[in-house]
């Protein structure tokens, strides 16, 4: 009997305002912009071992303000801009409901991530989530993972509530790296919070 693959680490990341300016309902892919540091910061998370996910929550589907191919197009936009920059995302996922919707998928419910591990196994205690908002921090937690706030997008609204949760907070994807290096070592076992 052969054993499945390897459980690898992770970083799951929030779409917007993390890896691309935030923008109201984003479905123009001619808009789409990184955040300042970003591509440097998938870069070195990349090299450092770690499988690059997107997890998003999409409500605008839900609300009739966008639709799935507009989604697709902008992800598209961004995988192109992210391609001339050396980094390649694994997998993408989103949630198209509205928050009130109770679906298994809209963050912080598993959903987005149990999809990505029928991908690729995760190895949950290296993994770790990176986004603005405190459902991205509450996701990494609930699974097991360590997780980071950052202050772009909509970070800068909940850093009182990070620092009260005693959640790590950067200034975005760029800074993960260089103030955190042992806590998100992939070689490291150890799960923080």
């Amino acid at each position: 009997m052969t054993a499945g693959p390897m459980p690898m680490p992770h970083a799951f990341l929030d779409r917007d305002g993390t890896i691309i300016r935030e923008e109201h309902y984003l479905r123009d892919p001619a808009r789409v912009a990184l955040e300042t540091g970003a591509a440097e910061g998938l870069r070195r998370l990349s090299r450092a071992g770690f499988r690059l996910v997107v997890v998003s929550n999409q409500s605008g589907i839900g609300r009739g303000l966008l639709s799935e191919a507009d989604v697709s197009a902008v992800n598209a936009r961004l995988a192109d801009l992210l391609a001339v920059e050396g980094v390649e995302i694994a997998s993408w996922h989103y949630c198209p409901h509205e928050p009130d919707a109770g679906c298994a998928c809209r963050k912080p419910a598993p959903g987005l991530f149990l999809a990505a591990e029928a991908l690729c196994p995760v190895d949950w205690a290296r993994s770790f989530m990176v986004g603005d908002k405190p459902s991205d921090v509450e996701a990494g937690f609930l699974l097991g993972m360590k997780a980071v706030l950052v202050t772009t997008g909509h970070g800068d609204r909940h850093v009182s509530w990070a620092r009260a949760a005693g959640v790590p907070i950067a200034g975005g994807l760029d800074d993960i790296a260089a103030r955190f290096p042992s806590a998100f070592d992939p070689s490291s076992k150890k799960a923080a919070r």
